[in-house]
């Protein structure tokens, strides 16, 4: 196979640009598609000025190579339509987990393992918005000593340093990770090792200060099969470990299949949603969330559990969770099925960065459990709440589909659930970018013809876009709105006693209290500044939510 090429140094300025977002629910934007070949496990990260990085592997000559495509905010692909070529050296008949990231700069960070040295190993790219490629055109090449590597995890680090992570075929295995400069060079004279008795694996990097980032891994049982352990470990500007011990994240277990998505908590520390058992049916599956804190300290041992319920199933998914702000918290998505697993719907929960759950222990279904099998794939935090979006129907029947909440987890959509893509196909691989000029981008692997990478945005998640004074489904609305003080007049599906609860824009409950509900419930306001509000209402077997502006 030939080596890549020195000419993609320059520029592409000749390139004709193509395609942009389109509101056709059916066909979505293509990022790349291609018949006959494959073009397959897609990972995506924020650009410069709202655009959108995208790698896949693609096999369309009998051999996988690494691309990639920038979309800008209006989803025009600014590099060649057949994506860049960053990588075509020898690549295992495998694809293998692997990481894209983008740097303080804007850079895209991309890291993988081929087969150039004769077995896989881990290399590195750093692709500027320009295309061009800022650590050689072959990259940075990160050798294991006497071991090969494999699965690498990327963190851009404040300093300008990107660290990366990966697992070794030593036994017991160990993991390892490196120290990139910013023009390419590795800064540690050879790779850091972190071992044990058993075997570790899966180890992912997240940025902390000055330089240092925490490296969140896992101890392995007897087999692959056996619990899991999680562990954290401190590494510093130099590569050195900066703690005695690892903390262990959690007294609970994770599985061999299991992969966390450990997040920065802003603080130097981490958060990480994760699948364990339930305490109470060790046969089903649970959600639980932890913070690691820049010095070591945990919420509790075991993280804070995402639903109290024991009589169905629950995952994660995508990121795990979407971090609003310190205030908001966090929302975290949770796929719910029944025992069975043969229906699904979708939660959500709410938990402080204290560990704590305000709108108590039980999450909240915004899709019933059914037979369509509907499943959360990611979530990304819009500052006020959140985007989930979910996939649902069977085989070669996948619809792709996004549902907006506040922080009372209340939809802000009428209706709430909101089409991404109709196309009748097999999806996988979904991912979303962070909030981008009232945006999120979702770009997933397709089965259609033709197959390939395909993109859709999802608009509309201003605070300003969710303001409503009615309440679809029940009939509660404002009298007027904004207003000092909030008068609620009663719709016919909420009959007897409720209760009112009044939440700011971080998702607090400033206000509850009990009422009869009669035609006009005054909402009692004193107090309140001046501001955004949700105001729910319960009673009846119904809940009722609105948008109350405080002028």
């Amino acid at each position: 196979m030939k080596k890549t090429l020195p000419i993609l140094a320059v520029l592409f300025t000749g390139t004709v640009a193509h395609a942009q977002w389109t509101t056709d629910v059916s066909a979505n934007t293509t990022v790349r598609a291609l018949t006959p070949g494959e073009a397959s496990s897609p990972m995506v990260a924020d650009g410069p000025d709202g655009s959108t990085y995208v790698s896949w592997f693609e096999n369309g000559s009998g051999s996988y190579q690494l691309r990639m495509q920038r979309l800008d905010a209006s989803g025009i692909r600014l590099w060649p339509d057949t994506g860049l070529v960053v990588s075509n050296h020898p690549q295992n008949s495998a694809i293998f987990r692997y990481d894209l990231r983008s740097d303080n700069n804007g850079n895209a960070i991309v890291a993988f393992q081929d087969e150039r040295s004769g077995a896989l190993d881990v290399v590195a790219y750093a692709v500027a918005p320009d295309g061009s490629f800022l650590w050689g055109p072959d990259g940075v090449e990160l050798h294991t000593p006497g071991s090969t590597g494999l699965s690498p995890r990327v963190a851009p680090l404040g300093n300008g340093t990107v660290a990366i992570a990966w697992n070794t075929n030593h036994s017991p295995g160990r993991i390892a990770f490196q120290l990139v400069g910013p023009g390419g060079a590795p800064l540690l004279p050879q790779a850091g090792m972190l071992s044990a008795a058993t075997r570790l694996s899966r180890p992912v990097p997240v940025p902390a200060e000055n330089g240092s980032f925490l490296l969140q891994y896992e101890l392995e049982g007897a087999n692959f099969l056996a619990p899991a352990t999680m562990l954290a470990q401190r590494i510093n500007a130099e590569g050195a470990a900066e703690w005695a011990e690892p903390v262990q994240v959690s007294t609970k277990t994770i599985s061999g299949f299991y992969f966390p998505q450990p997040a920065s908590d802003g603080h130097g520390g981490l958060y990480v949603a994760f699948n364990t058992g339930n305490p109470t049916n060790p046969n089903y599956t649970d959600v639980y969330v932890q913070r690691v804190r820049a010095n070591g300290s945990l919420w509790s041992a075991e993280g804070t559990r995402m639903d109290a319920g024991n009589m169905n199933q629950k995952f994660t998914a995508g990121k795990g969770l979407g971090i609003v702000n310190d205030l908001g918290g966090l929302l975290v998505p949770l796929q719910v099925t029944d025992g069975s697993q043969n229906q699904s719907g979708v939660a959500v929960q709410e938990v402080d960065t204290a560990g704590g759950l305000p709108l108590g222990a039980t999450a909240t279904m915004l899709i019933p459990l059914s037979a369509n099998y509907t499943a959360p794939q990611d979530i990304s935090a819009t500052g006020d709440g959140a985007v989930i979006v979910h996939a649902s129907g069977g085989f070669g029947q996948q619809h792709l589909g996004a549902t907006r909440v506040d922080l009372s987890l209340s939809p802000l959509w009428n209706p709430a659930q909101r089409d991404l893509s109709t196309a009748n196909s097999n999806k996988d691989d979904l991912a979303t970018t962070s909030l981008r000029g009232a945006q999120v981008v979702a770009v997933w692997q397709d089965d259609r013809t033709p197959n390939g990478i395909y993109a859709q945005h999802i608009t509309q998640l201003d605070v300003e876009d969710a303001v409503a004074g009615t309440d679809p489904a029940t009939g509660f609305r404002l009298e007027q709105n904004p207003a000092e003080s909030p008068v609620l007049i009663n719709g016919s599906a909420i009959a007897g006693p409720v209760d009112i609860q009044v939440f700011d824009a971080q998702g607090r409950r400033v206000l509850a209290q009990r009422a009869s509900a009669q035609q006009r419930l005054a909402v009692p306001a004193e107090g309140m500044a001046p501001g955004l509000y949700t105001i729910r209402i319960l009673g009846g077997g119904h809940t009722a939510a609105v948008r109350w502006v405080h002028p």
